[in-house]
């Protein structure tokens, strides 16, 4: 790795972990162009914009009743990985365990894909994520102030087995994005007016004006799974086979994408550091 790649690493990491100082950062996973941008607030919660608002990721944990959000985990320790940064999770939750979240932008697509793993992990352990709040606007605000529930009034969403398609927009000018997670994944409509937590969310019900999905699948020790959300074109179009693959090469890409700073905005969470 070049040294000034190590540099743009180190100044991520560094990013991130002045989260918890006076003036906690914003940072640009990807940046393309006409405003395109994947941006993620606390390293495990996500937006994406093409430039239109296309919906928002949050990325947590669950056992039985209990859940937490990554962001809000007791312990969440950062490094940097290629063009990405890769997340170490630590909370009473997984009890003695650990859990590791990959984060790598896309080349040919505005978007991402995610690998986990752990060791020592709870047997009844699932992974969960909420994803909506399409709303199709423009408004600055909307890359300061992530997946608030009015945003999510009008997104219809396709679910297929582990795969699904969100289409949002004015009627006649529909736009989508779209996503793939591991073959297990249990698909569900949830209400975002109830995301204090995974599992309020997971069990809130599809019966609300701001519907959003939620996914979560079982985790197991020793086992990566991996989750894909991007735009489809002509070099984007995946199933779950594909992803081990393309998380690979992303990993190794030495392609530009941009981790610039991005606006202040809020917290990386309680203990977030490298």
């Amino acid at each position: 790795m070049s040294y000034f790649r190590r540099l743009m690493l180190f100044a991520v990491c560094c990013t991130l972990w002045s989260a918890n100082a006076a003036e906690p950062k914003t940072v640009a996973l990807r940046q393309g162009p006409g405003a395109q941008a994947v941006l993620s607030q606390h390293g495990s919660t996500f937006g994406f914009f093409m430039p239109e608002t296309a919906g928002y990721l949050y990325t947590g944990l669950m056992v039985g009743q209990q859940g937490v959000w990554l962001h809000k985990a007791a312990k969440v320790k950062v490094s940097g990985a290629n063009r990405g940064w890769e997340l170490t999770v630590e909370d009473p939750l997984l009890k003695q365990g650990k859990l590791t979240m990959t984060v790598m932008p896309l080349t040919p697509s505005n978007g991402l894909i995610l690998a986990v793993q752990g060791q020592k992990l709870p047997a009844d352990l699932r992974f969960v994520w909420a994803y909506g709040g399409c709303s199709a606007a423009t408004d600055s605000a909307d890359r300061q102030y992530f997946f608030r529930p009015e945003q999510c009034l009008y997104n219809v969403f396709s679910r297929e087995i582990n795969a699904f398609t969100v289409y949002y927009g004015p009627s006649m000018r529909l736009k989508v994005m779209m996503g793939v997670t591991p073959p297990d994944t249990e698909l569900r409509l949830a209400d975002a007016k109830q995301m204090e937590t995974p599992q309020a969310f997971w069990f809130s019900g599809k019966k609300t004006d701001a519907p959003a999905l939620a996914g979560s699948n079982s985790v197991q020790s020793g086992t990566t799974y991996y989750y894909c959300w991007y735009r489809q074109n002509q070099e984007a179009d995946y199933n779950y086979e594909m992803l081990p693959a393309l998380f690979k090469h992303e990993s190794t890409s030495t392609q530009s994408t941009s981790h610039d700073q991005a606006q202040p905005h809020t917290s990386f969470g309680p203990d977030f550091h490298f």
